[in-house]
């Protein structure tokens, strides 16, 4: 009678079995951008951002909001798309997403970052419990209007000690001009019980400086002003490249 193989054993099965043990053993070859994402926090850790370069910046910034990608490739096409990294975090949301791997929240995560740079700044400014020097002033007005991509005139309402009591937009135009609107500064300071304020504007594509109609302006607002008891300090103006200019300096 034939023996049944039920219970047989194979002498050549452990073996088989050891050799396919050890070959599930053998680690995988590791992908040549392994640790990358590791060594770039260890490097911005030891220098900060010194040494980067802005695709680098920004395929940093990208691993927080896109975990499990290669952001190397979106951050050069990024660069290529908006030319620059400041043109990368000032562009819009809809067309961040038109970037191949750009979700929705990485286009918002990059787009908070200049505003979250400018809040910084005024908070810092803040510090400082009085903006009675110019360059207080200055500082304040270069911050917030830092991102501004039209030209825009602010209010900053002060008190009799200079502590910043509001800052207001009081006219948004084209990169080009604004509007002075006097009945709204008036309503503006009253509101805010302000016997002091400030006027600044930028030119974001242009110098620091006055036209005549900026100091015709001017000179009309603060006899309203002066009418009204409250003292016009200063007209600041912020250039394209970070510098201001001081109407109260200016005329003396």
């Amino acid at each position: 009678m034939e023996q049944s193989k039920k219970g047989q054993h194979h002498p050549n099965a452990a073996a088989d079995k050891q050799s396919t043990s050890e070959l599930s053993a053998v680690p995988k070859p590791k992908h040549k951008h392994y640790g990358h994402r590791e060594r770039m926090r260890t490097r911005f850790q030891k220098s900060g951002l010194e040494g980067f370069q802005p695709h680098e910046i920004l395929e940093l910034l990208l691993f927080y909001a896109l975990p499990r990608v290669d952001t190397n490739p979106i951050a050069h096409d990024l660069i290529d798309t908006f030319h620059s990294l400041s043109g990368v975090l000032d562009a819009d949301i809809q067309d961040l997403k038109h970037v191949k791997g750009i979700s929705e929240n990485a286009a918002v995560f990059l787009k908070l970052l200049p505003e979250l740079f400018q809040q910084y700044q005024l908070d810092k400014l803040r510090e400082h419990a009085a903006l009675n020097t110019t360059e207080k002033l200055s500082a304040y007005i270069a911050a917030k209007l830092s991102d501004a991509v039209e030209e825009k005139a602010l209010l900053l309402c002060l008190d009799a000690h200079l502590h910043l009591l509001h800052c207001e937009t009081i006219s948004a135009g084209t990169a080009q001009s604004t509007i002075l609107d006097t009945h709204r500064i008036v309503e503006c300071a009253i509101r805010m019980r302000s016997s002091r304020i400030v006027l600044a504007h930028n030119h974001p594509q242009g110098k620091a400086c006055f036209s005549d109609a900026d100091l015709f302006a001017t000179q009309q607002l603060r006899r309203v002003l002066d009418s009204m008891q409250i003292q016009l300090l200063d007209h600041i103006v912020l250039g394209k490249s970070g510098e201001t200019i001081s109407m109260r300096q200016v005329m003396g």
